[in-house]
This record gives structure tokens, C-alpha cells and sequence, in this order.
């Protein structure tokens, strides 16, 4: 019931996925969020506080404060969940900037990392990412760039679909 109400509130979004930028589109709308997936996390005596996302973080300088790029690892996509969770949930927010948290339909492209297809774990971490920022659906789409003013979450969702 709530996640149907919420969707009445939401938008269809593609999230493009690399370790130079995030870029988060609305179907249909010349609305998007592109950021450096760069986050400053302080520590604090209370835990570790998130200070600042995109290039504000590229600017901290506190000694108790880290500077991370969840996307970037030399052998995976994702280096820290919970940052780029984070990362993705801000974006999100950013587009909706609604006092109701949206449950959008969200396709997550990756762009980096991507040949050969995903694996498993891959595909699944990529799927969390999504549902831990609201979503509530999620296609993983692999392929050229998607151009989000011509095509809609549908018919990208069939061309998916049908492979």
C-alpha cells in the first residue's frame, strides 16, 4: 500500500554508473543529477558522519575526515556498499526533493567493468544498491547509452526483456 503511494510520487530514473561520475536521469524530462562519486565521511565520537558528496568532498580537509570513491577497486566495481549506497540515495533525493521518500523504477547501467557481462554477485550488488535507495523496480541494462528523452523505462524494460 505505501510503496504504491509513494510511486505516485516518484519518477522513472536511469543511473549510469562509472568511476569518474553518477549521472541520474528522469525519463522523459531534461531533470538529472551528475555528480563525482566521491563522499567525505567524518569520524566522530558519535560514528562516522557523511560531511559532503561530489566535489564539496574532494575539498575536505580535516584530518578525521576520509575521502572515498565507493566505485573505484581494482578488481570489482563496487569497493564500498554503504558509501555508494549513500551516494545513490542522495542523488535520488536530490531529483525528488520531496518531504515523501520516493520509490522510484530505476535502471541501473553500468559503465565501466562490464566485459564479458556481470556475474552473479555483480548483477545482485547492483540490484541492492537500487532497492537500498527506494526503488521499487529495478533492471540491470547492458549496452550503449540510453538516451532518457526518446526511450522510456518500458520499452528499454522489453529490449531487456527479450535478450
Amino acid at each position: 500500500m505505501f510503496t504504491y503511494l509513494r510511486s505516485l510520487f516518484s519518477n522513472d530514473l536511469l543511473v549510469e554508473l562509472s568511476e569518474s561520475k553518477i549521472s541520474i536521469k528522469v525519463f522523459s524530462s531534461d531533470i538529472k543529477f551528475e555528480e563525482e562519486p566521491y563522499i567525505a565521511v567524518e569520524n566522530t565520537k558519535k560514528g562516522e558522519i557523511v560531511k559532503a558528496i561530489g566535489k564539496e568532498a574532494k575539498r575536505e580537509t580535516a584530518t578525521n575526515i576520509t575521502i572515498t570513491n565507493p566505485f573505484k577497486h581494482p578488481r570489482s566495481f563496487v569497493a564500498d556498499f554503504m558509501l555508494a549506497e549513500k551516494i545513490l540515495q542522495h542523488g535520488i533525493y536530490q531529483i525528488h526533493k520531496s518531504r515523501i521518500r520516493p520509490a522510484p523504477r530505476i535502471i541501473m547501467h553500468q559503465l565501466d567493468k562490464v566485459e564479458g557481462g556481470l556475474t552473479s554477485i555483480e548483477d545482485r550488488v547492483l540490484r541492492e544498491l537500487a532497492a537500498g535507495s527506494g526503488a521499487r523496480e529495478v533492471i540491470i541494462y547492458l549496452g550503449g547509452k540510453i538516451n532518457t528523452s526518446v526511450e522510456s523505462f518500458d520499452s528499454v524494460k522489453s529490449r531487456v526483456s527479450a535478450t
